[in-house]
């Protein structure tokens, strides 16, 4: 009887202890899958923070930087064909050095400077003649054109300078001189109706047939 008794009161002890281990064993499962779970989207959300900022910057070329010379090249090619010529109120004249003297005949060189305020093209020969004042009559022959110097187109923007080297002969190298005292040079830019004045002091020949100037096409200067 006291067996029996005792065997009753243990088996519910022992039904209760399987139980809570059943029990104890089903919640550890849920709690392990949470933490992989959570671990899981945190790593994936690293992965393109880190890719999607050092990618593009990589990858991307710079910028190309500005051509100098394309810029100006194009500007050039614009203004030699948009510019209009130099008129003569736009340029002041000067004689300047050249490359000295040789029989007989002494080689200056004729500047015509833009003195205005926009760019113009100088081209071409002037028309040059010795003249006794600003406002006076020619005298003697006008310059011969001396064309082993190839025409060039010059585009002078304000302040700059061309300069057509040309020749002046002594008058008293020609017996038939008729000698008279010039004031200066009438000039006449390349295809302008309008002349301007350079005062020099030189001996000239009245004479028609004496030709004292040669001239060469403007350039550079």
């Amino acid at each position: 009887m006291t067996r029996r008794r005792a065997a009753a009161l243990l088996l519910p002890v022992g039904l209760a202890a399987a139980l809570a281990g059943c029990g104890s064993g089903t919640s550890a499962s849920p709690t392990g899958s949470a933490t992989s779970s959570a671990a899981s989207p945190t790593t994936a959300a690293a992965s393109p923070s880190s890719s999607g900022s050092a990618t593009p910057s990589a990858s991307q070329p710079p910028a190309p930087a500005p051509s100098d010379s394309g810029t100006a090249t194009a500007q050039g090619g614009q203004g030699q064909a948009g510019v209009a010529r130099c008129l003569s109120t736009q340029l002041e004249g000067s004689i300047q050095p050249g490359q000295g003297g040789a029989a007989g005949t002494v080689y200056q060189n004729l500047a015509l400077k833009n003195v205005s305020q926009t760019p113009c093209l100088l081209e071409g020969f002037a028309g040059v003649s010795l003249t006794n004042g600003p406002q006076g009559e020619p005298i003697g022959a006008p310059a011969d054109r001396e064309t082993s110097t190839p025409v060039t187109p010059i585009i002078l923007e304000p302040g700059q300078s061309g300069a057509a080297e040309f020749g002046l002969g002594q008058a008293g190298k020609y017996t038939n001189c008729a000698v008279v005292d010039a004031a200066g040079y009438r000039v006449y830019p390349p295809e302008d109706y309008g002349s301007l004045f350079i005062p020099a002091q030189v001996m000239a020949c009245s004479n028609a047939d004496i030709h004292l100037l040669t001239l060469r096409a403007f350039r550079p200067f």
